[in-house]
């Protein structure tokens, strides 16, 4: 359940920034007198204005600068230069409004009426009316599992907006009426006391400050917006988590502390569900058909109608539970959100199976013809992606036949044999791709994903032995940790030894933060120090061949990144020149996808062919530009590049 505003999709921090941010949200949280008072918002709302004064400065400056170059001309060419001031006010204010100006993407969901649900809208003025919350504009659904306020302002520094209820039908599948209830007690309580005019206002400076910066590198604004983005975001970001608690009080008001309680965890349950089992059902489905199936949102809820295992929903609900509120997310933590509404921490939970769901409640009848909808708006949104995912396991399967065939003829190296398992434990059953992580494990023992993956198969046919190999995966890579401790829990929980399986919860929960911070690392590329790369001669030519089957890769560059959360794990940076000129659509054939569209699906599709063949796993990003075409490649993407060739020794090819 979010509270959004159509801004609030910002960049990443550097990681000098983050921790920063990180350490002052802390102080905030640790100190009582900032929540809910006038002071902390008032302190909120100065640091904003900080912002647009200093754009305005800078604005004046400027504009003060054009002024006098007009007065020193007219003092060196002895006349007047007929220039109306009011032409350069005009100008002025259209840059004013060019900086301000927030674009606020229109909702293309589906709205409904009154006339359509009235006893859906009968509890919205229900609780609109004991919340005392200003007018709903637009109701909308759509196929999230998922439900939102948003508000659509029409400028930067303005109030006009218009209010958008946004309910997910997945979600309304998964919830009973009174759990519904609260749920919308949750998310109109964000628009009570006016608490989303302010927390939009401070959104709304927010994305403007992540707009002037982000594809520019002005120093007037970027020397600025180092210092002042941990603060704006810190003092925001605590407002908002803020005002998170508060609507789940007034939900618990609303309804009552059992139901409000009973909600936040099925929601948490199901969506864990729908990424742990549905996703991955339709990522199968993907690499063995080319088109979606046309009833992705009928099938969802369907699903979402099925009884949940009672054991592997209480597995979910254990991880859910043991992670820890932190900064990359303003909803806090499942149990952190329990105990504020004063619900204790349940030590086990039992899916009750729900005689009618809130979405067959309030929907009736019109319930699938609903999810047609959606499953065509779910079809057009997904089309594209779809088909590179397909014809990525297509080129997978050629690959595999390859590298086979190889094996019958010619001893295979290590790396070959790694890819040779991969790809065969990502396309067929695993127990066929064992004898070959086995054949791994022989030449090399400390192969961290033949000890994770030989340790999963045989943990989950209920063998002792793999949890050795998933404890080694666990010491060898830190990337495998988490998923190994989560393989190492679910065993010993099925074996009955709660004891031993406690231990692997918290080592789960012990590698989060620092798994979340690497991967943070691993993303941030555009202010980076490269080193030159230290890999061997021999590798550096075994990839020079491959990236040669490439026609459109012109040049390419390859650099280091020393990575400061695990230290030993450095990533590399692979930098590809493309020539357009000889890059063919990938995709001619599809009348859905436009000519530009097939051409970033084929370099897209390039990447993901070279990431199998090089087989560096998440060690390697390619990043791709095209120096001769502004409108194909932004400015970080060109200054990325400009700062990896600078490099010395990273043109490889």
């Amino acid at each position: 359940m979010d509270f959004e505003f159509l801004i609030l999709n910002c960049d990443a921090m550097e990681l000098k920034q983050q921790a920063k941010f990180d350490l002052l949200v802390q102080q905030l949280e640790r100190s009582s007198s900032h929540r809910s008072t006038t002071k902390y918002q008032l302190r909120v709302a100065a640091l904003a204005a900080i912002g647009y004064g200093y754009i305005a400065i800078v604005c004046l400056s400027i504009f003060s600068s054009l002024w006098m170059v007009r007065w020193a001309i007219e003092i060196a060419q002895k006349r007047p230069i007929s220039l109306d001031p009011s032409q350069l006010w005009i100008l002025f204010g259209l840059v004013a409004i060019a900086t301000f100006w927030v674009q606020s993407p229109s909702l293309s969901d589906r709205e409904i009426h009154r006339a359509e649900f009235p006893e859906l809208f009968a509890v919205i003025d229900e609780l609109r009316e004991r919340l005392k919350t200003p007018k709903i504009h637009h109701v909308v659904i759509n196929y999230d599992h998922n439900a939102a306020i948003y508000q659509t302002p029409h400028f930067g520094w303005g109030e006009w907006h218009r209010n958008y209820l946004l309910l997910g039908l997945p979600l309304l599948q998964s919830l009973s009426p009174e759990q519904f209830k609260a749920t919308l007690a949750h998310e109109l309580g964000h628009l009570s006391k006016n608490d989303s005019s302010f927390t939009g206002y401070i959104l709304r400076v927010r994305q403007m400050w992540e707009n002037l910066t982000a594809d520019n590198n002005l120093f007037i604004f970027q020397w600025f917006f180092r210092w002042y983005e941990p603060l704006i975001k810190a003092y925001s970001f605590v407002s908002i988590r803020d005002r998170e608690y508060a609507a789940d009080a007034l939900a618990q008001r609303m309804t009552s502390p059992e139901i409000a309680a009973s909600d936040l965890i099925q929601t948490y349950i199901y969506q864990y569900y729908l990424q742990e089992c549905f996703t991955r059902q339709l990522d199968r489905q993907a690499r063995e058909r080319e088109t979606p199936p046309p009833d992705v949102v009928t099938q969802m809820l369907a699903a979402l109608r099925q009884p949940l295992d009672p054991q592997a929903a209480q597995i979910w609900l254990d991880f859910i539970l043991s992670e820890a509120t932190d900064t990359d997310d303003t909803h806090p933590c499942l149990s952190d959100r329990l105990a504020a509404v004063g619900y204790p921490t349940p030590k086990s939970w039992t899916p009750t199976p729900i005689e009618r769901t809130a979405a067959e409640y309030f929907f009736g009848d019109r319930l699938m013809d609903l999810a047609v909808e959606q499953d065509l708006r779910w079809y057009e949104r997904h089309q594209a992606e779809w088909w590179r995912q397909y014809h990525h396991a297509r080129y997978q399967h050629e690959y595999l036949a390859t590298v086979n065939v190889k094996a019958t003829t010619t001893p295979l190296t290590l790396a070959e044999a790694t890819i040779q398992a991969n790809l065969t434990t990502e396309l067929h059953d695993t127990s066929l791709a064992l004898p070959l992580w086995q054949e791994l494990l022989a030449r090399d023992p400390k192969h961290a994903n033949a000890n994770y993956q030989v340790g999963k198969f045989l943990v989950s046919r209920g063998h002792m032995s793999g949890c050795v190999y998933l404890e080694q995966a666990i010491a060898l890579d830190p990337d495998l940790a988490i998923s190994s401790c989560e393989e190492l829990y679910k065993f010993y929980i099925y074996q009955g030894d709660l004891d031993s399986a406690r231990i692997y919860l918290e080592w789960r929960q012990q590698h989060l933060p620092k798994q979340w911070r690497s991967r943070l690392e691993r993303n941030l590329l555009e202010t980076d120090r490269f080193i030159s790369h230290d890999l061997e001669p021999d590798l550096i030519t075994e990839i020079c061949q491959k990236l040669a089957n490439y026609p459109a890769i012109d040049r390419a560059y390859l650099v280091c990144k020393p990575m400061q959360i695990f230290t030993d794990r450095s990533l590399y940076i692979l930098s590809l020149k493309i020539d357009n000129s000889s890059s063919k659509s990938a995709r001619q054939r599809s009348k859905a996808q436009s000519e530009s569209d097939a051409k970033d699906l084929s370099i897209e599709m390039l990447c993901d062919r070279l990431q199998i063949e090089l087989n560096f796993g998440k060690r390697l990003v390619i990043a791709t530009f095209d120096s001769h075409r502004s409108d194909t490649t932004n400015y970080r993407d060109l200054k990325l590049s400009e700062n990896i060739q600078k490099i010395a020794g990273a043109r490889i090819f």
